[in-house]
């Protein structure tokens, strides 16, 4: 007999697990409705020519193609920003700026399975359109860290990297004085995660000389408390490119919490749209991936086909957030259990039985034997199902309306009228 299992990476959810990933989400929303970001609901499904547009025919190699259907060529979707600039770009002119939304929902991407990295997976997704200023950047910022401490995590458990894209560019440009400014740039954001005779052979491969490998090592070192790099950064001859950024970092830097912030210069965020500020946020063990990234990326709505409008976001993802709130006993503790088994003793009771379900299922979650069974295996099946309370209903309790209730637990029991459940 065939078994069947689950596609590879994409994990079944059974009722506590699910029940705990509701109460991540809950976390999540709440604390996004707390910044006055709007929730909406992009469709899984897009088109392919949407998803390309800001990668190309490359990006077919991780996503989910669906079967082409005449002229129709569409994917599961591997992000959520093509969809929200999608959706903001229809109704661009008559939005009041700025817009903030959010949504947690499922993507998926065609690559191999790991620790903290699934095929199928769900992602807390939060943008900003049409604020070119630092505090946009600072709410997304700001909403990301709320997410992290709303769990409970402490400023010792997580750090936030942020890092200019125009102040790495403009840094490189003047160190290297060369036109592979984004070949330097990739290798300097691969520079935490390779050794550095790695870095070496890699460099000397996309024809960097010694001299401009050790500027590359030099620049990637920079790291640190905002306020002490910011010093460092002033002393040196930036180009007007670097300076802008140097000057949209300081800035930033005001609106952001004085502790757990590191100015990595090395960051620069693996997709080629960012325009300005970028930023991480990981265990500070660095432990697990990264859980949560994103910056400003002020040209993606015309390519897009909108008006050209200044952006800012963020995907954070639940598997990676989950492994650091296990690790810490921070995950959340509630159970897929009811509230009450409401027991039957005898068939005349019954209906009176159903009054009292009807009664408590306004508020409470709420179990009944449907499978007549006598007492005994009624009272088994409220243990397996690991229900809190047992309310009994016989013949007394039809006749006086007062209920006995056993928590379960403890085994204590108690009696309450009926009008007072």
């Amino acid at each position: 007999m065939t078994t069947f299992q689950p596609p590879k990476g994409m994990p079944d959810f059974y009722a506590q697990e699910k029940a705990v990933q509701n109460a991540v989400f809950s976390v999540m929303s709440k604390t996004a409705q707390s910044f006055a970001f709007q929730e909406v609901d992009p469709p899984v499904v897009e088109s392919f020519a949407l998803l390309s547009a800001k990668s190309g025919e490359e990006i077919k190699g991780q996503i989910f193609m669906l079967e082409k259907k005449g002229s129709e060529e569409l994917a599961l979707r591997p992000e959520f920003t093509p969809g929200f600039a999608r959706m903001f770009v229809s109704k661009q002119r008559e939005l009041p700026k700025p817009v903030k939304w959010f949504t947690i929902g499922k993507a998926w991407r065609y690559e191999a399975p790991q620790k903290g990295r699934s095929r199928e997976f769900f992602q807390l997704n939060a943008e900003l359109y049409g604020c070119d200023k630092p505090e946009a950047d600072a709410e997304i910022i700001n909403l990301a860290i709320a997410v992290m401490k709303n769990f409970g995590l402490k400023e010792q458990d997580f750090v936030v990297q942020i890092n200019n894209r125009k102040l790495l560019s403009g840094i490189i440009s003047s160190a290297i004085k060369n036109e592979k400014v984004q070949q330097a740039m990739r290798l300097i954001d691969k520079s935490a995660k390779i050794s550095e005779a790695e870095l070496d052979l890699e460099a000397g491969k996309e024809g960097f000389d010694k001299k401009q490998i050790i500027a590359l090592k030099s620049i990637a070192k920079l790291k640190g408390e905002p306020s002490k790099i910011i010093y460092e950064l002033e002393k040196m001859n930036l180009s007007p490119e670097g300076s802008a950024g140097l000057n949209e970092i300081k800035s930033l830097a005001k609106f952001l919490p004085k502790k757990g912030i590191v100015l990595d210069i090395s960051l620069a965020r693996g997709f080629a749209y960012y325009t300005g500020t970028v930023f991480e946020i990981s265990d500070t063990q660095k432990k697990f991936r990264a859980i949560c990234g994103g910056g400003r990326y002020d040209n993606l709505i015309e390519i897009f086909g909108g008006e050209k409008t200044p952006a800012v976001g963020f995907g954070m993802g639940d598997k990676t957030i989950s492994l650091l709130l296990e690790e810490k006993g921070l995950l959340p503790k509630v159970s897929s259990s009811p509230d009450f088994f409401v027991a039957n003793i005898d068939e005349k009771s019954a209906e009176f039985t159903r009054e009292v379900v009807q009664k408590l299922r306004k508020k409470y979650s709420v179990e009944i034997d449907i499978m007549q069974r006598k007492l005994g295996k009624q009272l088994d099946y409220a243990n397996a199902i690991g229900s809190k309370r047992v309310i009994f209903v016989g013949e007394d309790e039809v006749k006086t309306k007062v209920l006995k209730i056993r928590d379960m637990s403890t085994g204590k029991e108690e009696k309450i009228k009926l009008d007072q459940i």
